[in-house]
């Protein structure tokens, strides 16, 4: 572990080198609102992360399922859905799962547990995690609990996938604006068709086309959550054909329009954005790439 970045009530520590192809950040968050008033979020359709209710709780659910309470310690799998969380006071610790962590330290098909939070205590292909929410329970120093973070993993870390460089390069792809359809993405990776199809799903939980699809909508997204007086307009992806084809995207993955979006207060998910930015270099955990942080990597 190298730094730690502070934003607010969010703070992200890197993983140990060893472990940031698998593991994109490690991040803590508190709330306590005045007089317990309840904040109502949408969270954006991320890779997997493992959350750990060190206090409270964060009730939630993927659009557009009620809000539910959640495990104290749950796994989120890939999502192509917001997710609609309902909070006042809570601390909590997460790690955010790279595509190529899923396949190195779960290992089942990300297919079979997207768009689900599972509670890690209760599905056996989760017992790392498990082992981790067992021993952090009771710590505050986001540190310590980081280091038990990285003893853990760096612990389960055992010898490398056979097919790592490629999925390496499939998340590189979807991490370019370049790349907006399956043929380029093919291309781009040196597999056909069928192979792109069969590893996105197992690895990454999606379709490609699904993936591509909710590539586009979040670098679209993504400008406007930084800058509201943006016009839509100025955001838009290339490749979409009008601003009611963006609007399709947006009901498909938050579940609202625009306009209702624009309307949320959103406190805690703008405070997010801002502090993933500043300490990662990216706003949103889909939009970064394989590559190591370089923000908190220099730090």
């Amino acid at each position: 572990m190298q730094s730690l970045s502070t934003v607010g009530d969010y703070q992200f520590i890197m993983p140990a080198p060893e472990l940031r192809r698998y593991f994109s950040s490690y991040y803590f968050f508190e709330i306590s609102t005045p007089g317990g008033v309840e904040l109502e979020d949408l969270l954006y359709p991320e890779w997997a992360s493992a959350r750990f209710m060190l206090e409270g709780n964060i009730p939630a659910s993927l659009v557009p399922d009620p809000v539910v309470p959640v495990p104290a310690a749950s796994m989120t799998g890939p999502t192509s859905r917001a997710c609609h969380i309902s909070c006042s006071h809570a601390r909590m610790a997460g790690i955010g799962v790279t595509p190529l962590g899923w396949a190195r330290f779960v290992g089942a098909s990300a297919h079979a547990y997207a768009n689900a939070v599972f509670d890690v205590t209760r599905e056996p292909v989760f017992t790392l995690f498990g082992n981790i929410w067992q021993e952090i329970q009771g710590l505050s120093d986001h540190r310590a609990i980081a280091e038990v973070f990285d003893r853990h993993l760096l612990a389960a870390l055992g010898a490398d996938l056979p097919r790592e460089a490629e999925i390496e390069r499939v998340h590189a792809a979807m991490a370019d604006p370049e790349i907006v359809d399956v043929v380029q993405l093919s291309e781009r990776v040196g597999l056909n068709s069928q192979a792109v199809e069969r590893l996105c799903r197992r690895v990454f939980g999606f379709s490609p086309k699904r993936l591509l699809r909710r590539q586009r909508f979040l670098r679209s997204l993504a400008p406007r959550m930084l800058n509201p007086g943006l016009k839509w307009v100025k955001v838009l992806d290339s490749s979409y054909h009008d601003q009611a084809h963006f609007s399709r995207d947006f009901r498909d993955f938050m579940g609202m329009t625009p306009k209702a979006f624009l309307e949320m207060p959103r406190p805690i998910s703008k405070a997010a954005v801002r502090a993933r930015l500043e300490a990662l270099g990216q706003p949103l955990q889909v939009l970064q790439g394989p590559a190591i942080p370089q923000a908190l990597d220099a730090a």
